[in-house]
């Protein structure tokens, strides 16, 4: 993931974006029904990009890289930047979920919200 600024003149213009590389070692995506699969992801992604709504982070562009040789097919989503969002903000908009009842649970690098 890789934070993105766009080239325009006007800087109050600007969002804040992210663009986000994904890149397929494994042989399977160098097959043909691998890069079909991968045609398909990009196909869908686009359609995603037609999605406006204010509680859905806006999608602008997807672009999939198939080399003819060597190489690792790759898929990059332009994306607007996502919220930083800390658990107090989240217990803080939630009614069942209380703060002083709540513990996060890391398990492999992921978070899991718990009421206790």
């Amino acid at each position: 993931m890789y934070q993105a600024e766009p080239v325009c003149d006007d800087i109050a213009a600007t969002l804040p974006l992210e663009v986000h590389l994904v890149t397929f070692d494994s042989h399977y995506y160098t097959t043909h029904q691998g890069r079909k699969k991968l045609k398909l992801v990009q196909e869908d992604v686009q359609r995603l990009i037609g999605v406006q709504h204010g509680n859905v982070i806006r999608l602008y562009a997807v672009k999939l890289t198939l080399p003819h040789s060597s190489g690792a097919p790759q898929l990059a989503v332009l994306m607007e930047q996502r919220p930083q969002l800390t658990l107090h903000d989240l217990l803080e908009d939630c009614e069942t979920l209380r703060e002083e009842r709540a513990s996060v649970r890391i398990s492999e690098g992921v978070q899991y919200i718990c009421s206790v």
